[in-house]
């Protein structure tokens, strides 16, 4: 008896230590198990906190990103502006000096004309007397050049020569009747200038003979060998003109005091353009 109650309280005490190692162990065990837990979770940590970390980088990128945007955005933007202002200005500007350019162009026309503004019409009666008597045998160019007298209808009376004589050589292609209009306003002047001071004429004033010649519109500055033809025919012409006075002053009777006009000896000869060469 007492031996079996030895044992039996051996074998519970050994159960009871057993059963002391197994709680032990279950508790290292769930130890070791809440560690490796912890440690399984902490790269899920890390791993948040540096996707947390990301995602304050990005969004700082993303604000230093819009700024960096919108300040090009802004230079561009004051650039346009100002391209616009000095646009209009330049348009401005422009609208203000044609302004006051037409202003001033207006007040000149309306207030400031040097000229009379009136307009006196001038009339002429030309008649052209071709000289007939100037023939061959004055010239070789008889058949081919023309001489005239210009008279003004309504105030020269006679068809002869007998004042001044002056004689109008026409240029390039030019025509005779180019002479009329300064053989016209001479005729005009002298009977005005008589009208008003009738005692000219005994002063010598007895007015012009206009004589003019025609060269058959021949084109002159192109060929000179026309030039040389022409100035043997305005030298036969003076030749002529001058061999008519004598006989018409005398007809006529020019004089002052009883003193007769001296006859011309030579004649005022005038050139339009290559007329003159």
């Amino acid at each position: 008896m007492p031996t079996n109650k030895k044992h039996t309280l051996a074998s519970k005490s050994s159960n009871a230590q057993h059963r002391e190692e197994a709680s032990t162990s279950a508790v290292v065990t769930s130890s070791l198990g809440s560690l490796a837990s912890v440690r399984e979770r902490s790269p899920a940590s890390n791993t948040s906190g540096s996707s947390f970390e990301d995602s304050t980088g990005r969004e700082e990128q993303d604000t230093r990103g819009s700024s960096g945007i919108s300040a090009p955005t802004t230079e561009a933007h004051s650039r346009s502006l100002f391209s616009f202002v000095r646009a209009r200005s330049a348009v401005f500007c422009l609208l203000f000096l044609s302004s006051i350019i037409g202003l001033l162009a207006a007040r000149s026309y309306f207030n400031a004309q040097p000229d009379i503004p009136s307009c006196v019409m001038s009339y002429s009666r030309p008649r052209f007397l071709e000289q007939t008597l100037f023939d061959k045998s004055w010239t070789r160019f008889s058949a081919k050049y023309k001489l005239y007298l210009y008279r003004e209808g309504g105030y020269d009376v006679f068809d002869e020569p007998y004042r001044i004589p002056v004689l109008f050589v026409p240029g390039n292609a030019g025509s005779p009747k180019q002479a009329r209009s300064i053989a016209s306003a001479t005729t005009s002047a002298f009977v005005d200038l008589v009208g008003k001071d009738p005692s000219a004429v005994d002063r010598g004033q007895i007015g012009f003979d206009f004589f003019t010649v025609g060269l058959n519109e021949e084109f002159t500055a192109l060929h000179g060998y026309s030039i040389l033809e022409q100035a043997d025919f305005v030298n036969d012409a003076i030749r002529y003109i001058l061999s008519l006075y004598p006989k018409t002053r005398l007809r006529h009777k020019l004089s002052t005091n009883g003193t007769e006009y001296a006859l011309p000896t030579s004649v005022i000869v005038i050139g339009h353009s290559m007329g003159g060469v």
